[in-house]
C-alpha cells in the first residue's frame, strides 16, 4: 500500500509499505492539517523509484487542484475590489443608488408601500444630512423613521449634492488647518456677533483629534444643500408645505409616534423652529444660540414659508455697490414684526444691510433666504482657502449658519422665555428645555447612549433604530407602513 500526504501551501509525501507480518509493520504519523490519499500497488517488491512515480502521480494532481483554488479566490478578490473601485470611479452610479433610496419616500402613486401622502392629515417631511462613507445609517433611518405614517418625504443630502462634490476627496490636512486660521484670525470683523464667532471657530488642535477632519470640514455647507433640494422638490411638484419639516444627522433617531403626540395639535401656521438639542452661549458675552447639528432641527410650515420666500431689496443687491447705499427706506427687523409682506420685506431688507456675516454679497434679489444661505455657505470653496481675501472666505459652522438666519432673520417668533425679552434675535425655541449651557439638560444627554423610549438619540446605531422601531410598531402596528 502507497500512502501520500499533503498539506496546505506544501506538499508532504510518506511511503508506506506494508510488508509481510514475518519482516514486521512500518508506520507513519500524519503531518498536522495534512489529508490523506492511498493507493494499491499489486506487486508490493516494486523498487522504490517506481513508488515514488505512483505518489508523484497524485501529487500532481493535487497539486493542479490547489493551483485551480488559488486563481478561483485571487479572481473573486479582484472583483470585489473592483467593484469598491467602481462605486469610487463611477459617482454617476452611486448617486443613482442615493436617488433610488430618496425616491422610494418621494414616492409614486403605484408604489404598493409609500404614498405621496401620508396616510394623516399631519405630515412631516424630513431632511437627513448624510455620507456616502455611511450609507448604512441612512438605509437604516429609511426602514424606521421614515416608515412612521405622519412621515411623507424622505430627504437626504450626501457629498454628491455639495456644490463642490469632490471636496472630500481632494482637500488635505493642509487645507482645513489653513481654513482654521484664516477664521480664527480673520480681519475686518465689525459686528459683535461674528467677533464672537471667530473666536469658536474650530482650532488645529480640536480638528486633529477629529477621526475624518476633511469630511467634517466639507460636510459644514451640506444642510444648506439638501435645504435647496427640498425647497426646489417643493417648487417643482407644487406639493403643499409639511406641516413640519426635520433637519438631521444620519445618525439621529426620532420617534415619530412621540413627535407626533407632542406636534399634532400645535398649530403649525405659526413660524416656529425648535432645536433638539439648543447650545446657548455664554449670556454675559453675547447673546448667539444654535441648535446642535446630531440632535436635529424641528422647521414649522409657518418657518418654511419664511425660509423659501421670495426677497426683493432694491439697492442692495450684493452684485451692486450695495454697501454705499444709505438705506433709509428700509425698517430695522426689530422695529416692527408685522404680517405685512410689505413689512416683512423691508424688515428683511434692513438686516441685509447690516451685513453681521457678509451675507451681503451673495445676495441677488428674488432670492429665498434658503438660496441666501445656500450661496453664502458654498461660494468660497475650501479647496480655494489660500486664495480667500478679508472679504470673502467661509468661516461659519453648518449650525452657525442656521442659528445665526433663525435668529436675525426672524424666520421663529420670539422665544416665549421672559428672560430674553429684551433680546429681539431670542427666536431659537429649545425642545422641552434641551440645552447645553453650563451642563446638559434634557436630550442633550442622549449621546452616545439612549434610553428605550426616548423622543431624540444622538448618535444611534442602525441597530438600535432597528430595535426601537421594532418594539414600537408592536405597540402601534397602524401607525407604520
Amino acid at each position: 500500500t502507497l500512502t501520500c500526504y499533503t498539506a496546505p501551501g506544501r506538499i508532504y509525501r510518506y511511503l508506506y509499505v506494508s510488508l509481510s507480518p514475518s519482516r514486521g509493520k512500518h508506520t507513519t504519523m500524519d503531518p498536522p492539517g495534512s489529508t490523506t490519499t492511498t493507493t494499491h500497488i499489486n506487486n508490493p517488491s516494486n523498487s522504490s523509484s517506481r513508488r515514488r512515480s505512483q505518489c508523484n502521480k497524485w501529487e500532481n494532481y493535487l497539486f493542479v487542484a490547489m493551483l485551480l483554488q488559488s486563481v478561483a479566490l485571487i479572481v473573486l478578490f479582484e472583483k470585489f475590489q473592483g467593484n469598491a473601485e467602481d462605486k469610487l470611479k463611477h459617482p454617476q452610479e452611486l448617486q443613482s443608488n442615493i436617488r433610488n433610496l430618496e425616491n422610494s419616500h418621494l414616492l409614486k402613486d403605484d408604489t404598493p408601500h409609500y404614498r405621496a401622502t401620508s396616510s394623516s392629515s399631519f405630515t412631516v417631511d424630513i431632511l437627513s444630512v448624510a455620507s456616502i462613507n455611511q450609507l448604512d445609517l441612512l438605509h437604516a433611518q429609511q426602514s424606521t423613521i421614515a416608515t412612521h405614517t405622519s412621515v411623507r418625504n424622505f430627504f437626504n443630502a450626501t457629498e454628491i449634492d455639495d456644490a463642490d462634490p469632490d471636496c472630500h476627496t481632494d482637500i488635505t490636512m493642509q487645507h482645513v488647518e489653513s481654513a482654521s486660521k484664516f477664521c480664527r484670525n480673520r480681519r475686518n470683523v465689525v459686528s459683535p456677533v461674528f467677533r464672537y464667532l471667530r473666536s469658536q471657530y474650530a482650532n488645529t488642535r480640536w480638528l486633529g483629534k477629529k477621526k475624518n477632519p476633511t469630511g467634517w470640514l466639507c460636510a459644514q455647507v451640506r444642510p444648506y444643500s439638501g435645504l435647496r433640494k427640498a425647497q426646489s422638490h417643493y417648487l417643482q411638484t407644487g406639493q403643499e408645505l409639511p406641516d413640519y419639516l426635520l433637519i438631521f444627522d444620519d445618525d439621529t433617531y426620532y420617534n415619530m409616534e412621540k413627535f407626533q403626540m407632542n406636534f399634532a395639535s400645535v398649530d403649525s401656521s405659526i413660524e416656529k423652529v425648535y432645536s433638539g438639542c439648543l447650545v446657548r452661549s455664554p449670556i454675559q458675552t453675547i447673546n448667539f444660540t444654535f441648535p446642535f447639528g446630531g440632535f436635529g432641527s424641528i422647521l414649522s410650515k409657518g418657518a418654511l414659508v419664511r425660509l423659501f420666500g421670495k426677497n426683493q431689496c432694491p439697492g442692495l443687491d450684493g452684485t451692486n455697490d450695495s454697501l454705499n447705499n444709505n438705506g433709509s427706506d428700509y425698517i430695522s427687523i426689530e422695529e416692527k414684526e408685522s404680517s405685512s409682506t410689505e413689512d416683512s420685506s423691508s424688515a428683511f431688507c434692513g438686516r441685509l444691510k447690516e451685513n453681521n456675516v457678509g451675507e451681503l454679497k451673495y445676495f441677488t434679489n428674488g432670492m429665498s433666504l434658503v438660496d441666501l444661505m445656500y450661496r453664502y455657505s458654498s461660494t468660497e470653496r475650501y479647496r480655494d482657502v489660500n486664495k480667500w481675501t478679508r472679504n470673502a472666505g467661509f468661516c461659519m459652522h453648518s449650525d452657525w449658519v442656521l442659528g445665526y438666519f433663525v435668529n436675525y432673520y426672524n424666520v421663529s417668533t420670539h422665544v416665549a422665555e421672559p428672560y430674553y425679552k429684551n433680546v429681539p434675535h431670542a427666536r431659537l425655541e429649545s425642545y422641552k428645555g434641551s440645552e447645553i449651557y453650563r451642563k446638559p439638560t434634557g436630550f442633550c444627554r442622549n449621546d452616545p447612549t439612549c434610553e428605550k423610549d426616548t423622543e431624540i438619540c444622538h448618535r444611534a446605531t442602525p441597530e438600535w433604530m432597528e430595535m426601537e422601531t421594532k418594539r414600537w410598531k408592536l405597540m402601534a402596528p397602524e401607525k407604520f407602513k
